[in-house]
């Protein structure tokens, strides 16, 4: 092993949804400070992989009091200090307690078990002996030992759709659509072109690809052909018109299609959201409660909106938005809260804009543990601590 303890990716959807420390509101019933580990995208039956070389040592089934479900536990040994990961709400488990398993061999597949508020994979690491104030002793944040995303590079091999077939976020079916792929598509593999050439045609295998316009996402293996074979000469269809949907009030953007997932953005009445993926089945979640789609903000940012809070007609643009001013120095963050990682620094009394609704921002406006969505230049967009801002310059 490395001398260096780090974690691979465990879902192929390299989507976190929640982040250790978040939501303190909803763990207090726990008696812990915040969320202990991270969560991650991943449909019911979406493959989860070991992070790290290790031991199985407990497997264990829902039972009442069981928040993790059914879940599988690995240890890790690295310069004398012992890790555990835990791999929380599955489905199904392909292993064995006893079994020693590779970084990247799968061990279970992602399911609801336990206490969750829909499919996803959620990620706990413990350093045995380690402290983190508000926390069972070893837990600690998985996410500075997670390697960062290496993004697959384009390779020597093309393969071409032998039916019209979507383009997915993920290796199920159940992953997010991003595109309608044409029969007789040209795709790009990305990675590993042997192993790609491999998976051609056999069910079950996903591949992933980039298009000509340079999307990137999977493909199912058995919807496309080689190279070696004759690309389909089929005129392509016109791409549907993409749909563009307005939020009813200013609305929370999220990183998840869950209200227990990150904020990252604000959307206001007025602002066109391009939904990304079948226009015909958003069209159909449209005002359903519990439905979300996923879509494209005017900054570039995507996310999740609650489709019953979201219309096809655009709402009134609000008047003057807020202008608040930081009162000393502070942090610029990605996500609404002191552990998200920083975008930068704020000097005292810059000016920023608060993308909000005027009245809902100025009632944040002082308050301890809210925060605020601001634009402090044309290309930076971010969170802001609302009890370090006031409404003029100090």
């Amino acid at each position: 092993m490395s001398d260096r303890f780090r974690l691979r990716w465990p879902v192929d959807d390299h989507t976190i949804t929640q982040y250790f420390g978040e939501n303190p509101q909803i763990y207090a019933v726990f008696n812990q400070a915040g969320h202990e580990g991270l969560d991650f995208v991943a449909p019911v039956g979406a493959n989860v992989y070991a992070c790290a070389d290790g031991e199985v040592f407990s497997i264990r089934k829902p039972s009442n009091g069981n928040a993790y479900g059914l879940h599988v536990r690995v240890r890790h040994r690295v310069n004398n200090r012992e890790y555990h990961t835990i791999y929380a709400h599955l489905s199904e488990v392909l292993t064995s307690v006893g079994q020693f398993v590779r970084a990247g061999d799968p061990i279970g597949l992602a399911g609801e078990t336990g206490h969750t508020y829909g499919p996803h994979l959620h990620l706990t690491l413990k350093l045995i002996g380690a402290l983190t104030p508000g926390y069972p002793i070893g837990v600690v944040d998985p996410l500075p030992y997670l390697q960062p995303e290496e993004p697959l590079q384009p390779s020597d091999l093309v393969v071409y759709t032998t039916d019209r077939v979507r383009l997915r976020s993920g290796t199920t079916t159940a992953s997010t659509q991003l595109a309608w792929l044409d029969k007789g598509e040209a795709l790009t593999v990305l990675g590993d072109a042997d192993q790609a050439r491999a998976r051609v045609g056999q069910y079950g295998q996903w591949i992933p690809v980039q298009r000509a316009d340079g999307m990137d996402g999977f493909v199912a293996a058995w919807y496309v052909q080689s190279e070696g074979a004759t690309p389909v000469t089929e005129p392509q269809v016109t791409a549907p018109e993409s749909l563009v949907v307005y939020a009813t009030e200013a609305l929370n953007v999220r990183n998840g299609p869950s209200t227990g997932t990150s904020r990252i953005a604000i959307a206001l009445p007025h602002e066109p959201l391009e939904v990304i993926g079948d226009r015909e089945a958003a069209l159909v979640k449209l005002g359903d409660r519990g439905q979300w789609l996923r879509v494209l903000l005017p900054n570039g940012t995507r996310g999740y909106v609650a489709a019953w809070y979201v219309q096809t007609d655009p709402g009134p643009a609000p008047g003057n938005l807020l202008t608040v001013y930081p009162t000393a120095d502070m942090n610029f963050r990605e996500r609404p809260t002191v552990l998200a990682n920083r975008i930068g620094r704020l000097a005292r009394n810059t000016p920023l804009s608060v993308h909000d609704a005027p009245a809902r921002a100025q009632a944040l406006v002082g308050r301890y543990d809210e925060w605020l969505y601001v634009q402090a230049s044309q290309e930076q967009w971010g969170w802001v601590a609302a009890w370090y801002v006031s409404t003029a310059p100090v």
